[in-house]
């Protein structure tokens, strides 16, 4: 009886201890899945941005195109004394060139995001950073020079 008490005691520590496996392998796998989500809705969130530069970045160039149209057609108009010279023109076609480098600068976001699974995860972390960090500031330089050409043509419009 004693011998069947012990191996019932036994067989009780095995069953408390596998109990506490499953119940750790449980936490795991429920920490696991709750990394991957915010690791799924890290990266949605960042495709989203991207998304959104992107589309400022469309808006910008349409409305610079816009510009250019006006900048052209004014030097023409009024035929006697137009209200810009034609060389003004040149503004926004700079600030279209702008516009151009930055989408290959996007691109080489992109390019670097899509390796992701190459990264060293020290240096390349860092510099995604610093990448998307510049580009924030170039985007914001060109909806501030943007804007800018449209004030000029604006208070040139008003003065004349």
């Amino acid at each position: 009886m004693e011998k069947s008490n012990k191996i019932l005691e036994q067989i009780v520590k095995l069953l408390a201890q596998n109990e506490a496996r499953i119940s750790t392998n449980e936490l795991t796998a429920e920490g696991d899945n709750l990394l991957d989500k915010a690791e799924r809705e890290g990266d949605e969130a960042s495709k989203k941005i991207q998304s959104s530069f992107d589309r400022i970045h469309d808006k910008l160039f349409t409305f610079n195109n816009m510009l250019i149209a006006a900048f052209l057609g004014l030097s023409k108009f009024p035929s006697d004394e137009p209200i810009f010279s034609l060389w003004a023109a040149i503004l926004p076609i700079v600030n279209l060139i702008y516009l151009m480098l930055l989408e290959k600068w996007q691109m080489e976001i992109y390019r670097h995001a899509s390796k992701r699974m190459q990264w060293n995860f020290t240096t390349d972390v860092q510099k995604y950073g610093q990448m998307i960090n510049r580009q924030n500031l170039r985007s914001l330089l060109s909806i501030v020079t943007t804007f800018g050409l449209f004030v000029y043509l604006v208070v040139k419009i008003l003065s004349y």
